[in-house]
């Protein structure tokens, strides 16, 4: 049977927690649709013993790619480069759907015809065991859309976003082998999307406080060189692209890099003190202000930059404040 979707999921170290990823897409009524390729990045627990259960018991649905750690983004362009379905979507070993959502999904993608389909997620609190919030959208539901007419409404997240697989294979889509390519996920792919869809149910369960997340405080601070690489090789591909971009299209990636400029200067709120911080984020703001004018267009829009710029960085021990907590 041709698989209708494939799935990319990142795997490392994630021997406690895989099981329930893999357990919400076979229990999936649609899981002969779909084919979940999981790359395990060099895992030193039974993380791919484990997903070799998984493969003995549904080997037209589950492939195990094994690997030397080379990082989560070379594991998305392994699930690129395996990837035989129509469309193509992302997700983290820790995370999982909700299985008869999913079904639903996957049935909607079997119909479908959109380059991108967004759908709504969850947001899981690892530490309290609950979903806190659901993510949704005030969209035109399952009708084909026009990309210039809801850029606006749609989501700038990974969780949320489906692309047809031809739009990687097609292009030589090959993200960047370390951390944050979730980034460049959205950022390359949506520069070819002209239709999208919305199917308003929450497919994916997104996991947060789970310690050592990339996303977390510490791992922020320790792969700050690794976001600001991703960030400027956005900026270089949105200045190299640009002038072929739709209107949708270029405000779309143009909000997604200002957002991850903005993510920037939180990394550089945290830690530190004052002596060193302020004349960094001086550094950073000029020169996004200098060199990247049509990003910086969308950056200065951010409460933090307006906070630490129109007061002069008299409220920076407030904004800075402010970011530890979000942390």
């Amino acid at each position: 049977m041709s698989k209708i979707l494939s799935v990319s999921v990142a795997a490392y170290n994630l021997g406690g927690m895989i099981d329930e990823c893999l357990n919400s897409f076979v229990n999936s009524k649609a899981i002969d649709k779909v084919e979940i390729i999981v790359t395990d990045d060099g895992s030193k627990d039974d993380t791919p013993l484990r997903v070799q259960k998984y493969v003995d018991l549904y080997p037209d649905s589950v492939k195990l790619i094994k690997q030397p750690n080379a990082g989560p983004g070379s594991t998305v362009n392994s699930g690129i480069a395996h990837a035989t379905g129509k469309y193509f979507r992302m997700v983290d070993g820790d995370d999982w759907v909700n299985t008869e959502i999913f079904t639903e999904f996957v049935n909607y993608l079997e119909n479908c015809d959109d380059d991108a389909v967004f759908s709504d997620y969850d947001i899981f609190d690892d530490t309290a065991k609950k979903v806190i919030e659901t993510k949704t959208r005030a969209l035109v539901v399952k009708k084909t859309l026009d990309i210039n007419d809801c850029y606006k409404d749609l989501f700038y997240e990974m969780h949320a976003t489906t692309f047809k697989t031809a739009i990687f294979k097609n292009n030589g889509i090959v993200l960047d082998n370390g951390f944050y390519t979730d980034m460049e996920y959205l950022v390359y792919a949506m520069q070819y999307v002209k239709t999208v869809s919305y199917f308003d149910k929450s497919v994916y369960v997104y996991r947060i406080a789970r310690a050592g997340q990339s996303v977390s405080a510490a791992s922020m601070i320790k792969n700050n060189a690794q976001h600001v690489k991703i960030l400027n090789r956005l900026i270089e591909t949105f200045e190299r692209n640009s002038v072929g971009y739709s209107p949708g299209v270029g405000e779309y990636i143009s909000k997604k890099i200002a957002d991850m400029a903005d993510n920037q200067l939180r990394v550089l709120l945290i830690g530190g003190d004052k002596r060193t911080q302020i004349p960094e984020i001086k550094r950073f703001i000029k020169e996004l202000k200098m060199k990247r004018p049509k990003i910086y267009a969308y950056f200065k829009k951010g409460k933090k930059v307006k906070l630490l710029t129109y007061s002069n960085y008299l409220l920076y021990s407030y904004v800075k404040k402010k970011v530890e907590r979000e942390f």
